[in-house]
């Protein structure tokens, strides 16, 4: 994604750290090389702020956020009806742990609500593990900040949004 891209004081995506505000380009000398940093608010987060430079933000996976046709695919997909692998998702907990975090932290808004959809699922047949926890809330806190600001609406909303999505899930 081309720096230009990204304006200061607009929403943008952290793969890892969901959507925040880009607050400035600070320019910071690092041995003797200046260097700029985007500066990312997480208003939605107990994170906080965020530095990237500048000319890793394309390999860190920075993004604009979808709009509110995707988040609309998004809500699409996560009532789908589950297919016979989803079901039968036979992986050691090891394998799928790996598998979920490498979705979530792919960047990939459609990953993200597959590892979310499936967590939830899980939830409902059984208590989830610690880990597993760990993941549905940190895919939750990712879907939430992106609804947010693509729809331009409160968090609680956003939320409420969700579970709805969740709500019409076809076992």
């Amino acid at each position: 994604m081309n720096s230009s891209e990204f304006a200061v004081g607009a929403p943008i995506v952290h793969p890892i750290h969901g959507a925040g505000i880009l607050k400035e380009v600070a320019k910071r000398t690092i041995r003797g090389k200046p260097m700029s940093y985007y500066v990312i608010d997480f208003p939605y987060s107990d994170l906080g702020q965020v530095m990237v430079p500048v000319d890793m933000a394309e390999k860190v996976g920075l993004r604009t956020i979808n709009d509110n046709n995707n988040i609309e695919e998004i809500f699409s997909f996560l009532s789908q009806a589950f297919t016979e692998a989803e079901e039968e998702e036979s992986k050691s907990f090891h394998q799928r742990y790996r598998d979920y975090l490498d979705k979530i932290q792919s960047g990939d808004l459609i990953q993200v609500a597959k590892v979310y959809r499936l967590l939830c699922r899980r939830s409902m047949l059984k208590p989830l593990g610690t880990k597993d926890k760990s993941l549905f809330e940190t895919a939750r806190q990712l879907l939430t900040s992106e609804i947010v600001f693509s729809k331009d609406i409160s968090n609680e909303e956003a939320s409420r949004l969700l579970d709805e999505a969740m709500e019409d899930m076809i076992f």
